[in-house]
C-alpha cells in the first residue's frame, strides 16, 4: 500500500482551525424550556464543527464556565470537560447519566463539550441540518467536486476509494461507509422529510449496532469519547497510507489501545456513532442525515458527492 505525506495532500489542521470563525445556523425560536430542560438559545449547529463559547441561564443546557476552549484538550475545542458545567458527568458513562435525566436531549445536557457536541434544538430539521453541517465544514480552499486527491482505503478486506475534497472528507466517507449510511446502501434520503419516521430509522440502526458489539457502559465515557475523536480522524488516514504529522501520531500512540499508526475498523466508527444514539435517537438521526446527504456509495467501491449521487442536498454548490 503506498504511503503518502499528508502535507503534499492538504492540511489537516487547517480542518480544526478553520472553524475561528465559526459558520452560524439560526434556529427557529418559540422552544418550551421547562419541559425538555432546554431552550433555543443554542446559535449554531453543527455536527462536527463549531463551538458554543457563551454561558448559558441555569436549568437550560450545558455550557462553558469561560468565553473559551479548554487549551488542555488533546485538540482545538475537542474536550472542555473541565470547564463545563456538567463537566463531572463527563467522566461517567453516557448510559448512566442519561438515564438519570430521562426526557433530556444528550447533546443539550453535554452542548459545547467539544466542537461538534452542539444542541441544534428539539424539533428536527435534518435536511437543512444537513446542509448546514456540509456548508459549516467546507474549507476556504475548497476548490470543487472531484479536484482533491484521491484516496485509496484499505478497510477490513474492501478497498475503497473517494475524492478528499476537504480534510474531513477523510474521515466523514468512510464513516458513512462503515455505518451503511451513504446513498446506494439502503437509506433513501427522501426519507428524512419524515423526522419520525428518520429518528426511528436511527433507532434501529442503534440497536443493530449494539447487537453486534455489545458496548459496555464503560466504554461510553464521553470524555473518552472527545479525546477519541482526533483519534480516529489519524486512523482513517493511516487506513489511506497517509502518514499524519508528528503531533497527530502521539496523540494516536498514547491513546488506549493503539501503540501505533493502525487502520481503522468498523467497530471504531460504530462506538463512535452510538455514544451518539445514546445521547439521544434525534442527535444519531442528525448525523446519520448528514452522511447520507452528502455522498453515495458507487459502482467500483468509489464513494461519490452531491451531483455524482441520486440526491444532492439543496442550496450546495459543488
Amino acid at each position: 500500500m503506498p504511503v503518502r505525506n499528508l502535507m503534499q495532500m492538504a492540511s489537516f489542521a487547517t480542518f480544526f482551525s478553520f472553524f475561528i470563525p465559526m459558520w452560524a445556523f439560526a434556529r427557529s425560536s418559540g422552544h418550551a424550556a421547562d419541559s425538555d430542560m432546554c431552550s433555543s438559545h443554542a446559535q449554531i449547529s453543527m455536527l462536527q464543527l463549531g463551538s458554543v463559547l457563551t454561558q448559558q441561564p441555569q436549568n437550560q443546557c450545558g455550557h462553558l464556565l469561560i468565553d473559551a476552549c479548554d487549551p488542555r484538550a488533546n485538540y482545538r475545542c475537542s474536550n472542555n470537560c473541565r470547564i463545563h458545567s456538567h463537566g463531572a458527568d463527563c467522566f461517567r458513562s453516557v448510559v448512566d447519566v442519561m438515564n438519570e435525566h430521562p426526557g433530556t436531549d444528550g447533546y443539550c445536557w453535554f452542548n459545547a463539550t467539544a466542537f461538534w457536541v452542539i444542541y441544534a434544538g428539539p424539533v428536527p430539521h435534518f435536511e437543512d441540518e444537513a446542509v448546514s453541517g456540509i456548508l459549516g465544514l467546507r474549507e476556504p480552499d475548497y476548490k470543487g467536486l472531484n479536484k482533491g486527491p484521491l484516496l485509496t482505503y484499505y478497510f477490513e478486506g474492501q478497498v475503497i476509494t473517494s475524492y478528499m475534497d476537504s480534510a474531513h472528507y477523510s474521515f466523514d466517507d468512510l464513516y458513512g461507509y462503515a455505518l451503511g449510511f451513504l446513498q446506494g446502501q439502503g437509506l433513501d434520503p427522501a426519507w428524512m422529510k419524515d423526522p419520525s419516521r428518520w429518528i426511528s430509522l436511527s433507532q434501529q440502526a442503534c440497536d443493530r449496532i449494539q447487537q453486534s458489539y455489545n458496548f459496555s457502559n464503560e466504554e461510553l465515557v464521553l470524555a473518552d469519547w472527545l479525546d477519541h475523536n482526533q483519534v480516529l480522524a489519524s486512523m482513517a488516514f493511516c487506513s489511506a497510507g497517509v502518514i499524519y504529522n508528528i503531533t497527530d501520531q502521539s496523540l494516536l500512540a498514547s491513546s488506549r489501545g493503539s501503540p501505533s499508526c493502525r487502520n481503522i475498523t468498523r467497530r471504531d466508527m460504530a462506538k463512535h456513532h452510538y455514544v451518539k444514539c445514546v445521547l439521544g435517537h434525534r442527535n444519531s438521526a442528525g448525523d446519520m442525515a448528514y452522511l447520507n446527504s452528502r455522498a453515495c456509495l458507487l459502482e467500483g467501491n468509489r464513494i461519490g458527492h452531491f451531483s455524482e449521487c441520486p440526491y444532492s442536498p439543496p442550496g450546495v454548490d459543488f
